[in-house]
């Protein structure tokens, strides 16, 4: 997760040198699609992920992930036109698109219910820890030397995943239940094995049931086909996409992305002048790494949806009122302008983006996908995750042109406002509980009723050997 957040960070660098050096020229054009890249490439790698995470495992895809993004920073060191630049951007593009298609979900899999929130926060952590990595290096060195110094911060997410065991949700989808047994209890001990036998029993049902289906089904690709159509069917999979298509739009639309990638456009508009850019950017990512630290802490004792309506809500007013200090600032409407009210505006916006908007959105995504679709709904997610990121990147300059930050700032909100609403409106509480638990209550189930079904399939198969 690092090494995602070092390829954010370092678009600060590469873009705001390359303007006054013109080193390789990048006019609004070409430095919008370098920009928006990641969002089409996010979908791409998302896609390859999601069927590597499918059939060969959740491991094998974290794994591509992180060869993938040495591949981006090794062209990155030979860049010397804009083609270079863009088949750097697009290694990094897939690389994030696989591995956070996988990582929250791998976590998830991994940990305790207990600590599966707190666990999976520590990846806008990761991400926000490479962002300040890449900021903090980018004030004493050029873009050419820090993609070869971000390499080497790469190489430890390789490291690690080489030494680490395979999903157990994934091994029970394969029927490899043993393994699966031996690795949970490697994982979480022996003190949540009903956990455990409940999934194996769930995905036993499922099993049975997926061959009456192929059964009646002559053809592969019209079973793929009945499949997709009953998918969409079912509330388990249509309610938790639709939470996070919102959710999505949540995060994309906080400001951070549009600051961050545009640093010297936000600065210019918000202090007037763009001297103390890195500075104020490495302070920002000391604060967004203490308020995401914090949301670990928060998430283990504060429920999701009344964290969620706290913290957009707080986002939503923080967007409006950065709209009007500028809007404001730029028509001499302001009795005096201090360069702390803007300070203040921007540091609070990303603090309340690190605490909740950006940390909830990746939890719950973790905890709501069903088991069995949990790859078809992390395609469909990414879709529109990767939809929202290249509309908000590629239009922010038109934007700024068009509407000034203001205006952009005063949309960013009328989007948060109406995807809290409908997210409060459908997503149920979910912290505290199993997977199996969530699952079940969008399905209309509860696990009784799991094992009900499973008795009773076995005692029909004893009665038909009698």
């Amino acid at each position: 997760m690092i090494s995602y957040g070092l390829t954010t960070g370092y678009n600060a660098t590469l873009f705001s040198e390359l303007r006054k050096t013109r080193e390789i020229a990048l006019d609004i054009h070409s430095e919008s699609w370098l920009a928006s890249m990641m969002g089409i490439t996010l979908f791409v790698g998302s896609v390859i992920g999601s069927l590597v995470m499918e059939t060969i495992g959740r491991r094998s895809a974290v794994l591509m992930s992180s060869i993938f993004m040495i591949c981006g920073w090794t062209s990155f060191s030979f860049a010397s036109s804009f083609p270079v630049l863009f088949i750097a951007k697009l290694f990094q593009g897939i690389s994030a698109g696989i591995g956070t298609n996988v990582g929250s979900i791998l976590i998830a899999e991994y940990s305790s219910p207990k600590y599966r929130g707190s666990f999976i926060a520590t990846i806008p952590t990761g991400l926000l820890l490479g962002i300040f990595i890449s900021h903090t290096f980018g004030m004493f060195y050029g873009w050419h030397q820090l993609c070869i110094i971000l390499l080497f911060f790469s190489l430890p997410g390789l490291i690690a995943i080489v030494f680490s065991p395979e999903s157990p949700s994934f091994l029970v989808t394969k029927g490899r239940y043993d393994e699966c047994r031996k690795v949970f209890r490697w994982l979480r001990g022996t003190d949540e094995d009903d956990e455990l036998e409940t999934m194996i029993k769930t995905n036993m049902i499922l099993k049975e049931t997926k061959k009456v289906e192929c059964g009646n089904v002559s053809k592969l690709i019209q079973n793929k086909l009945a499949y997709g159509v009953t998918a969409f069917k079912k509330k388990e999979f249509r309610i938790p996409v639709l939470i996070m298509m919102h959710l999505s739009a949540i995060m994309q639309f906080s400001g951070s992305l549009v600051c961050d990638m545009y640093a010297l456009d936000v600065h210019t508009a918000l202090y007037g002048t763009d001297v103390y850019m890195f500075k104020v950017m490495t302070s920002l990512d000391v604060l967004r790494l203490v308020a995401t630290v914090s949301a670990v802490y928060i998430t283990s004792r504060v429920r999701r949806r009344s964290m969620l309506l706290v913290f957009v809500s707080l986002n939503i007013v923080t967007d409006l009122c950065i709209a009007g200090h500028v809007y404001a600032r730029q028509h001499g409407l302001l009795p005096f302008d201090h360069w702390a009210i803007s300070l203040f505006l921007h540091h609070f916006l990303y603090f309340i983006i690190g605490t909740g908007s950006m940390p909830l959105a990746i939890i719950i995504g973790g905890e709501i996908f069903p088991l069995a679709d949990r790859g078809f709904c992390s395609v469909i997610t990414r879709i529109f995750c990767s939809v929202y990121m290249f509309v908000n990147i590629k239009s922010a300059p038109y934007l700024f042109s068009w509407v000034g930050v203001d205006g952009a700032f005063s949309l960013y909100a009328l989007i948060h406002s109406y995807s809290l609403i409908v997210t409060l409106i459908l997503l149920p509480e979910t912290k505290d509980k199993t997977l199996q638990r969530i699952e079940d209550e969008f399905r209309g189930h509860t696990i009784a009723n799991h094992e009900e079904a499973f008795e009773m399939k076995d005692y029909d198969v004893r009665d038909d050997g009698d």
